[in-house]
């Protein structure tokens, strides 16, 4: 393995682990020890991949989970969101909220996060699907038109996916027209690297909501579950096995957000589990088009 693709790996990491302890306090020494690097040169090189320090990065990741925990778990009281985040006192979540977000936790609550995300994140982060084609721009640069009202509902089943083991490229800041043409040249270099065939299943993955993570901080897991492919330079991580909820499509290109609007907000039995990822999944048929699911990670009420 070079150095470089080593560095990448055990930064991929320790990301993950500050993702799965976002409420925990962030102790750099030990991140940058698990990473095998001093302190300093470990936040310098978290900085060079992400755009980011290391303590931004963490706070902007505990902040969005904060948002979306607002949003989606309504019964739960401002305060133990605050905690649960990692926010040493109430009085430092809402300063630090309302720098983020341009208003505070409950007015964010009470409907400010639909005008946020319309307004000033904008239509590039909200293009959560995956295009393949470079030409397809016509799918990409469209604005979102809500659905009519239950048509995408009545599409969606609600299914237990298995667990997947993924080897995955991270790509930061970019999203958009950007994003689906680095996928599509991360499928190519990897049939040609690795002769998967055309009709290998593809996966990306989302951890936050995509409506609230501005292009600059927006991060994207792509990658497939073939176990020939074995780049030291890529990423490898376990998509939990859970209940989702799943849109199958075929030769368009749905999006998460009408899921959200069409189903998910509406729901009195389900509603969105933070823990999980969201998933997407694409994979060539016999003729070149393109098919496959967009999955909610989902919850009991």
């Amino acid at each position: 393995m070079s150095k470089t693709a080593a560095r990448v790996s055990r930064l991929y990491e320790v990301m993950d682990l500050m993702l799965d302890s976002v409420g925990d306090p962030l102790a750099l020494k030990s991140l940058a020890a698990s990473a095998s690097y001093s302190s300093f040169h470990f936040d310098r090189i978290f900085r060079e991949l992400t755009g980011f320090s290391a303590c931004e990065y963490q706070r902007k990741r505990r902040l969005r989970r904060a948002a979306h925990l607002l949003r989606h778990e309504p019964d739960v009281p401002i305060v133990r969101i605050a905690q649960d985040c990692g926010f040493p006192s109430n009085a430092a979540f809402a300063k630090a909220f309302k720098q983020q977000f341009a208003m505070s936790a409950k007015a964010w609550r009470e409907g400010g996060w639909r005008d946020y995300m319309d307004q000033q994140v904008g239509r590039e982060s909200d293009v959560s699907f995956f295009v393949a084609e470079p030409d397809n721009l016509e799918a990409i640069l469209a604005p979102y038109c809500p659905p009519e009202p239950g048509t995408i509902a009545a599409r969606i089943a609600v299914r237990n996916l298995p667990a997947l083991t993924l080897r995955y490229q991270r790509f930061f800041g970019q999203s958009g027209a950007a994003l689906s043409f680095a996928c599509h040249d991360f499928i190519q270099e990897r049939e040609t690297a690795d002769g998967l065939p055309a009709s290998t299943p593809w996966y990306g993955v989302f951890d936050e909501d995509p409506g609230f993570t501005g292009e600059r901080e927006y991060c994207y897991d792509f990658g497939c579950a073939d176990d020939t492919v074995l780049d030291p330079g890529l990423g490898l991580r376990v998509l939990p096995a859970g209940t989702y909820a799943c849109l199958d499509f075929d030769d368009e290109w749905p999006r998460f957000r009408s899921m959200y609007e069409d189903w998910l907000d509406r729901q009195a039995v389900w509603r969105l589990d933070s823990t999980r990822p969201h998933i997407q999944k694409v994979e060539r048929t016999p003729e070149g088009r393109w098919r496959g699911w967009l999955a909610l990670p989902i919850k009991k009420r």
